[in-house]
């Protein structure tokens, strides 16, 4: 477990997929991220990559499937790259291990850094290969929220994709838009997941704990909200570069809706915060 560490934050950051553990918001000396309670989520937190949802796919007429939800990078440990007192880098590059479910050669890195009361998470993706690289890539984190006085207010209206036996709806023509989301049980017993068509995504979410909340700052093209339908006091807020399973979802990985694409040498970068206030 490795440690970064500011005046206003500190969190802990596990090599193993590269996952947060803790967030400790420091003028209050408070606990913010989803700690692990028996029945609600057995996990806190997943660096999606390289599939959101399912890994199930075909590349050149052959099969492949991944073990876990969410791509491998969760079940790999990383290399430590760097690290001082506010910032660690963390990477994993292409392996026998990897290659035998996602036949591509890439270099992954992520780095956490503490920026005052904001937490920043900046990723990048190279195709270390001569083949096309495709993937996608997300974060799953879990912070503390009620299910009873929490929500989430958006910056804007966001599109919003239902869920059709689970497998999202991209084609829906209907104008079904949201600029909140009450954190009730009900709300996630009724919809489960809440998927939202993206773009530049401010979001608040008001915690319901001693007047602290969070604010989301991201551009991706697609972001998702879920929470346990029946236990447990968080949500997560998932920002995708890329998109879980949809409806019509091809097999072949680079037909696939929103997926990212990297020629030999290229490099794709995403970022997104966190920025802790209580008042």
């Amino acid at each position: 477990m490795q440690i970064i560490e500011n005046k206003y934050l500190k969190a802990a950051i596990n090599e193993k997929g590269a996952i947060l553990n803790s967030i400790i918001y420091k003028p209050l000396n408070k606990e913010v991220q989803y700690q692990i309670q028996k029945d609600s989520w057995a996990f806190q937190d997943v660096v999606i990559f390289p599939l959101v949802g399912a890994g199930n796919y075909e590349y050149k007429n052959q099969n492949y499937t991944f073990s876990t939800r969410h791509g491998f990078l969760r079940t790999c440990t990383l290399d430590i790259l760097n690290s001082t007192k506010d910032s660690i880098t963390l990477g994993l590059k292409a392996n026998e291990e990897t290659l035998k479910v996602y036949p591509f050669n890439f270099a992954f890195t992520i780095t956490y850094a503490l920026n005052e009361n904001k937490l920043v998470v900046s990723t990048s993706v190279k195709n270390l290969g001569k083949e096309e690289l495709c993937f996608s890539y997300g974060s799953h984190t879990a912070l503390k929220a009620s299910s009873e006085s929490g929500y989430i207010k958006f910056n804007k209206d966001f599109k919003f994709l239902p869920l059709n036996c689970g497998l999202i709806d991209v084609e829906n023509k209907e104008n079904l838009s949201m600029n909140s989301v009450d954190l009730k049980k009900s709300t996630f017993q009724k919809l489960d997941t809440l998927v939202y068509k993206g773009e530049n995504e401010e979001l608040t979410l008001f915690t319901g704990f001693d007047d602290i909340k969070a604010i989301y700052n991201f551009n991706a093209p697609y972001f998702a909200i879920w929470s346990n339908a029946k236990t447990g006091d968080f949500v997560c807020v998932e920002p995708w570069w890329g998109i879980s399973n949809y409806i019509n979802e091809s097999k072949d990985l680079p037909s696939r809706v929103a997926i990212n694409k990297l020629k030999e040498n290229e490099v794709a970068s995403f970022s997104y915060s966190y920025t802790f206030k209580n008042n």
